[in-house]
């Protein structure tokens, strides 16, 4: 079945939603984008010298980009990056232009996938596990309202099948 329009996976770092945006793609038989690869491909630098070199307001502007770029293109499956929702004009785009999908994952959960690849990570390179675990928890509650708009929320606490077969029913 062709889709009608994107499908934006939505939901703080960590919550899988460029390994689910993946394997939906393939389930559905399209294509699927990563915001923050796309901005790292483009710019041809990693998202960490982007905000060394240029600042979090220029990345902000690179992912405005992405969605300008999204325009001319099939409808796809977006794993969009975690404070790509927050910004009100990539808001509005995902409200136009997308089935937005909110992967919702617990703390406990989400600190133990970043505690792997934290350093990997702009936001979270220098925090001790505390540190750590206490920022996500404030950026989650910080963010969670941005998130919750999307039409539709699905628990992302399961194993990728089971989430897989959860967004699927939803489509």
């Amino acid at each position: 079945m062709p889709l009608s329009k994107h499908i934006c996976l939505l939901g703080f770092m960590g919550a899988g939603k460029s390994t689910l945006a993946e394997a939906l793609a393939e389930r559905l038989n399209v294509s699927w984008i990563d915001s923050d690869l796309w901005v790292e491909q483009t710019q041809q630098r990693s998202i960490q010298e982007i905000i060394t070199a240029f600042g979090w307001p220029a990345f902000r502007s690179f992912e405005h980009e992405f969605t300008m770029s999204m325009a001319s293109r099939e409808p796809s499956v977006i794993s969009c990056g975690g404070g790509f929702p927050l910004a009100k004009e990539n808001w509005h785009w995902i409200s136009e232009h997308c089935t937005s999908i909110y992967l919702k994952v617990d703390v406990e959960l989400l600190y133990n996938r970043l505690l792997k690849n934290q350093r990997s990570r702009p936001l979270l390179a220098n925090l001790n596990q505390e540190s750590l675990k206490s920022y996500i928890a404030s950026k989650l509650m910080e963010r969670e309202a941005f998130y919750e708009r999307a039409n539709f929320i699905v628990n992302g606490n399961g194993t990728v099948p089971e989430t897989i077969s959860l967004l699927e029913a939803l489509i």
